[in-house]
């Protein structure tokens, strides 16, 4: 396969670059995805806490949507 008439295959070479293209591209999907889940994972937490302050009496309506338009935009 490699040396067919003392010749240079380009083969194993070509496999082993679309592999490191492969996995750069799964490490770059990866790595969006997981950082687009902390941040909707962070609002939702903002969230909750400013839902639970209201339930406590905490916070008023209004205060409750300042907050929220505040620390989500």
């Amino acid at each position: 396969m490699g040396l067919e008439n003392d010749g240079f295959s380009f083969f194993p070479f070509g496999v082993l670059f679309c592999l490191t293209l492969f996995s750069i591209a799964a490490v770059r999907i990866y790595a969006i995805r997981h950082r687009y889940k902390d941040d909707r994972l962070q609002d939702r937490d903002i969230a909750l806490i400013l839902k639970s302050r209201l339930a406590k009496g905490e916070l008023d309506e209004k205060e409750y949507r300042m907050l929220k338009e505040l620390l989500t935009h």
